[in-house]
C-alpha cells in the first residue's frame, strides 16, 4: 500500500511539474513611475505598465517595504495598462515600492500555451519617493 501511495504522489508531482514547464506565463514590464523616481503629492497620479500579451488580469501592489511584508494596496483588474491612485492615498516624505504580475485570461483559442491561467512571476520591484 505504501508503494502505491508513493507512486501516486510521484505521478502527481511529475504531472504538475510538466504542466508548469510547458505553460509559460505572460510577460509584464513596469514602466512608470520609474525606479527611484521622486514626486510631490501633486504630480504622481498614474502608474503605467506594459503588457505584451493580450487580455490579461493584472495584480498591482504597493508596499512601504521592499519585501512586501506590509502591503498597503492590492488590486486585481483587467484590460488596463495604467492605474490611477488619488494623491490622498500617499503620505509625504515616504518611500513606496510597487510591483505587478499578470494572468492571461485567454481561453486558449488564440494561444494554447496560456490555457492554464497561471499567474506570472512578480515584476521587478521598483520604488518611488513622495516628498
Amino acid at each position: 500500500m505504501k508503494y502505491i501511495l508513493r507512486l501516486l504522489v510521484f505521478v502527481v508531482i511529475l504531472f504538475i511539474t510538466a504542466c508548469m514547464v510547458n505553460s509559460p506565463t505572460p510577460s509584464i514590464y513596469a514602466v512608470s513611475p520609474s525606479d527611484s523616481s521622486i514626486f510631490d503629492l501633486d504630480t504622481l497620479t498614474v502608474v503605467d505598465f506594459y503588457l505584451p500579451d493580450f487580455d490579461q488580469e493584472i495584480q498591482f501592489q504597493i508596499s512601504d517595504d521592499s519585501l512586501f511584508m506590509a502591503i498597503i494596496y492590492d488590486n486585481v483588474f483587467q484590460n488596463q495598462n495604467y492605474h490611477y491612485l488619488p494623491a490622498s492615498f500617499f503620505r509625504e516624505n515616504t518611500k513606496y515600492f510597487w510591483r505587478i504580475r499578470g494572468k492571461n485570461s485567454d481561453s486558449g483559442y488564440l494561444n494554447p500555451s496560456f490555457v492554464n491561467h497561471r499567474w506570472s512571476e512578480w515584476s521587478e520591484c521598483w520604488c518611488f519617493f513622495i516628498i
